[in-house]
């Protein structure tokens, strides 16, 4: 009797050299793309519900997003979308940093805006995007400052937590 036998372990059974199976590598993918079918599966079903008008199925946004591709359209609107995200990061970026550095640096300073933070943190994106066109209008700054008010809470924690190791 072997020890494996009398202990109650096993060999592990031997590799397909090393390489995992083709069904295990695919695994992922596959889940993923059983999940996104069930997805448009559900839309497809949920379109049919209500009117197309409210509720268009996949088939009718992908023929828009392609005529809207073809024309350029598209790309132009996306590439103004990306403009005002890289500008409010921007934003963001260079208050929350200088914020939360010296929140992290200076343990006063931090306790006296700590329940500011923790608030700013907890006001919704869409309160402080509407808030933002209420008080300066439908404009790029609005858009802009909106979006950037409502991220700086998350920089100034990540540097203030940065800044205190």
């Amino acid at each position: 009797m072997t020890a494996s036998e009398t202990d109650g372990t096993r060999d592990a059974p031997p590799s397909m050299s090393g390489r995992r199976s083709l069904a295990t590598a695919l695994a992922p993918a596959l889940t993923v793309a059983v999940s996104l079918l069930g997805l448009c599966l559900l839309w497809n079903l949920a379109a049919g519900v209500w009117p197309s008008r409210a509720f268009p199925g996949p088939g009718q946004v992908w023929q828009v997003l392609l005529r809207e591709a073809a024309s350029g359209d598209l790309f132009y609107h996306l590439g103004v979308t990306l403009g005002r995200v890289a500008a409010a990061y921007i934003v963001a970026m260079i208050i929350g940093s200088v914020i939360g550095v010296l929140l992290g640096s200076y343990r006063r300073v931090d306790r006296f805006f700590n329940p500011w933070v923790i608030l700013f943190l907890n006001i919704p994106a869409l309160v402080v995007i509407v808030l933002g066109y209420i008080w300066f209008g439908l404009n790029e700054a609005a858009a802009i400052g909106a979006v950037a008010v409502n991220k700086i809470p998350n920089v100034v924690v990540t540097m203030r937590e940065g800044a205190r190791t």
